[in-house]
Parts: structure tokens; sequence; C-alpha cells
């Protein structure tokens, strides 16, 4: 069995700062009587360096502690370290494009500057009833189909309330019908005209405040939007509309949709 041999060690916990103190001169052997000047050390080290079995000389630390990486209490079997979430980058573009816009906010007004005019009027509900005209494939815009009435001929439609509305008489309605003329130029405008009627009451007999179909051949971008309010609501409303146009019987009015709005009265 090997002698045992003294070897003089003293620790000191860390300061305040996370650092030892001053380490104190310890004495060597050959200064302490009674002490063998020859020391042994650990196999696998620095032999210039005697240590003290399971024991650091340089840096004590607290038993159970990593003093310097911090490690994931739900993850103890994890050898990585816990690190801050920093987010990805596209994350972090989209908040700093989010600041940049607030900072392109106008000004605030002056005193010279005039004040704005809002209103904040009670919304009202509305409730539409739509129908596309598809009858011929060109024309419409954007379905690219429409409705065409030839000068003396003659078209109806219907809409139908569905059976949650409450009493028809508790409505008003108007009908809104998109129009536009043939694209023959050569025609006078005025020279076309209509009557139309909804549920048997007319509500436009005469000359349509319309324009001929542009561009010629190809779907029409200057569409006109007809309204007249309904004086008879009912469950099945009819629209019958007449071509009473001057104009030759190739002449043409177009129709590329038709819709009903009611509100409560």
């Amino acid at each position: 069995m090997a002698p045992d041999f003294y070897c003089p060690f003293l620790y000191y916990d860390r300061n305040i700062q996370g650092m030892p103190p001053s380490v104190p001169v310890v004495p060597s052997p050959a200064q302490q009587p009674g002490i063998s000047p020859m020391l042994p050390v650990n196999p696998g080290m620095n032999p210039m360096m005697p240590v003290n079995p399971g024991m650091n000389p340089m840096m004590p630390v607290n038993p159970g502690m990593n003093p310097m990486m911090p490690v994931n209490p739900l993850y103890p079997e994890a050898e990585m370290p816990m690190m801050p979430y920093m987010g990805n980058e596209d994350e972090n573009m989209a908040e700093m494009e989010e600041m940049e816009s607030l900072m392109d906010f106008p000004k605030s007004p002056t005193a010279n500057d005039p004040p704005p005019v809002l209103s904040n009027n009670p919304a009202t509900a509305t409730i539409s009833l739509f129908k596309e005209l598809t009858a011929y494939p060109n024309y419409g815009n954007p379905s690219g189909n429409a409705d065409i009435l030839y000068t003396g001929t003659r078209g109806a439609w219907t809409f139908q309330l569905p059976a949650f509305l409450s009493v028809p008489g508790n409505l008003r309605g108007q009908i809104v019908i998109r129009a536009v003329l043939d694209d023959h130029t050569s025609v006078p405008v005025n020279r076309y005209s209509a009557r139309i009627t909804v549920n048997g009451v007319t509500v436009h007999n005469g000359p349509v405040p319309l324009e001929h179909g542009a561009p010629a051949g190809g779907r029409f971008t200057n569409w006109r939007s007809l309204t007249f309010n309904m004086p008879d609501i009912r469950r099945l409303n009819r629209v019958v509309i007449v071509n009473t146009s001057t104009a030759g019987t190739g002449d043409w009015i177009g129709f590329d949709w038709m819709e009903m709005r009611f509100t409560p009265r």
C-alpha cells in the first residue's frame, strides 16, 4: 500500500463578482518542517501541478452548478445550453417594416389646415337579389356575356324574394339595370328608347341615357347603371323591358346584369 502524503490546500469560496479572492501564498513543502518535499501527482495530469483528488485547485465551484452556461431545466439531459429566442429573419424584417410604416404617417394638422368633414350615420341593412344575364356570349364585362333586345322585341325577368324576408310591405325596393347600346356608331343614340315596367308599373318610358358600346366587337367598358324605384314589391317580382327604338331591326340594346335592392322602411 502506498504511504499517505500530506498535500496542503486552501479552499476559498467566490466573492460577489463570481471570482475567487486573491489566493494566499501557500508555503512550499520545503518550508514546512516535517513535510516531505516530494509530492505525488495524479496520473495523466501535469506533474508540475499537484492536485487534491476530486478537487480543482484553480477554479472552485459550487457543487451541482454550472457557473458558465445555464442548462434548460425542462431538458436536463440536453448538452446544449438554453439560448434566448431571437425569432426568424422574416419576422424581424416584418417588425422593422411595420415600425417604418408608422413613421410615414402624415404630420399632425396645424392651425391653418381645414378640419375634416365627416359623418357617422346609422348603418342600414340592405338585401340584394342579383341576376347575371348570359344569353349572348359577348359584350358583357367582366362575365363576357349579356342579354340583347333588338328593336321591337320584348324581354321579361323575374326575382323571387326568399322566404325568410319579412312582409314585402315593410320594404323599400329599387331595380338596377346595367345596360349599353350596340356598337353601331353610325346610328344616332337619340333613336334608341325603351319601356320598363316592374310588377305592371311603368318606371321608365322613352329614350335611354346610354352610349354606343366600346370597344367595338369586344367586351364593352362603358356599361351604365339605370336605377328606378319600385312602387310595388311582391314575393315574385317581374321586370319587363320593351325595345321601342326607331332604329333598324338589327340595332339593339344590351343588358349585362340586373339587381333588386331592398331596405326596411
